[in-house]
């Protein structure tokens, strides 16, 4: 059995960026353990002329450490891309390429195991330490022992009630659009359900197939959504700055009653279509109605499924759906569906049996995070189990983001090396997310201010 300083659980981009920063200091040992074959990022969603919609400096590590040789500027070099990138002027790389830079950063480190999914873990009381068990694909077992752990296991496609029925017809998560659109290309009406970016980059794909012969002929897409529009995530200077260390440290001040009513609300910040899907889907619209010609695609925002059926041996369905706003139903016919519902975490088996028992949960049975990402032991142990990207309703919207990912694993490493080994602290926004402090601004607002208004 082999002890270790960490074990990570999942190499998603965080424990994958986790693994990179680590391999940095000789005097920590960690091993990161994943049941996939290699990396792959939402291979399902890996389309042409997607991208990130995040700048290319949110890799694995230059947030953190610029001067990482894992760094996605390293990678360009490697590969001999560095001035074709200069030329490409684009902040936002394609989807593709952050996915094979993750995959190329993962085969330079040997603390990453795939083919190992976790079947078991379990507290070891006499040395507060963790038993970590997992098992290949051809039945293989090893057991692994650390001191501390780093939960990484990401999400997993949801579907809503409405879409867990039994059908031959095509009915399928987004997640899986990738792998299926040549079979949905030869569906003569297809919805896209969702008003997210996989919603409009699914639009968008399909449209594009869509010829003006197709629609003639009877084909057609629909798009659908319970929000109220098809509105662009925020993407303006001081918007962005909600995605900062800072606002992440703000958020955690604020009491835990408040926090998942305030996520709740924050929506437009990071669930919209970023504007160039939007202008695009939008000019094709504009293009294919040229004369008063039906353009094969159809948009219904404020419209909530509330049930699915089959429609019969067509190997079709029947969608029933209500207006937000207005007390009217309507049933509409298609002959596939793509759900773009969202992701849930998914906790895995073996972690039920730490509940309770060592991590503290709140009302909601979900763990109780800290700012310096550790989940709360509720048995005294001062051994660490740090969570990855499964703490939004505490650190708030920019939990998942990809360009915070250096900076919480780096507050992670500096827990482990036992100092500051990398700067956390610096400021990194411009505007303040609290009141202002100081003596002046106190007595203003507290004393004289109120007393005249009264």
């Amino acid at each position: 059995m082999m002890d270790l300083d960490l074990a990570g659980i999942g190499i998603g981009p965080f424990n994958l960026g986790l693994a990179a920063l680590l391999s940095s200091h000789e005097n920590l040992s960690g091993v990161f353990l994943e049941r996939k074959p290699a990396f792959r990022w939402h291979e399902g969603l890996l389309l042409p002329g997607t991208t990130l919609q995040v700048p290319f400096m949110a890799d694995l590590v230059t947030m953190a450490d610029p001067t990482h040789p894992l760094s996605f500027l390293n990678y360009l070099a490697v590969h001999d891309r560095l001035y074709k990138f200069y030329f490409y002027e684009h902040f936002m790389i394609p989807r593709q390429e952050y996915d094979d830079y993750c995959r190329w950063a993962s085969e330079q480190l040997s603390s990453c195991r795939f083919d190992e999914e976790v079947v078991d873990v379990t507290h070891e009381a006499a040395s507060d330490g963790f038993s970590v068990e997992s098992r290949s694909a051809a039945g293989g077992k090893k057991r692994y022992r650390s001191r501390n752990l780093a939960i990484g296991v990401g999400t997993a496609p949801f579907l809503p009630q409405w879409a867990r029925i039994k059908t031959t017809a095509p009915l399928l998560h987004s997640s899986e659009f990738g792998k299926r659109r040549m079979e949905l290309s030869k569906r003569r009406r297809v919805t896209v359900i969702g008003s997210g970016q996989s919603a409009a980059e699914c639009i968008l794909a399909l449209y594009s197939d869509l010829t003006p012969e197709m629609v003639a002929a009877g084909a057609s897409i629909q798009w659908i959504t319970r929000s109220a529009g098809f509105f662009p995530m925020e993407y303006s200077k001081l918007g962005l700055e909600y995605f900062t260390p800072d606002y992440m440290r703000h958020f955690h001040q604020i009491a835990p009653a408040k926090r998942r009513e305030i996520v709740a609300n924050q929506g437009l910040l990071y669930k919209g279509i970023s504007f160039s899907t939007i202008g695009e889907i939008f000019d094709l619209l504009y293009e294919r109605s040229v004369g008063g010609r039906d353009p094969g695609l159809s948009l219904f925002s404020n419209c909530a499924v509330e049930k699915l059926e089959s429609a019969g041996p067509s190997g079709s369905f029947r969608i029933g759906i209500s207006h937000n706003h207005l007390d009217e139903k309507a049933t509409v016919e298609t002959d596939a569906i793509v759900a773009a519902t969202g992701y849930r975490h998914a906790w895995p088996e073996w972690l039920g049996s730490l509940k309770g028992s060592v991590l503290q949960t709140c009302e909601q049975g979900d763990l109780i995070v800290g700012e310096d990402f550790r989940a709360r032991r509720s048995d005294g142990g001062k051994a660490n189990v740090f969570v990855q990207n499964a703490e939004t309703f505490h650190h708030g919207v920019g939990a998942p983001d990809l360009g915070l990912g250096a900076f919480r694993n780096a507050v992670i490493i500096n827990q482990l090396v036992g100092r500051e080994h990398y700067r956390v602290g610096a400021p990194a926004s411009f505007q303040n997310f609290g009141l202002p402090s100081g003596q002046t601004a106190r007595s203003s607002i507290s004393g004289d201010f109120y007393a005249h208004a009264s």
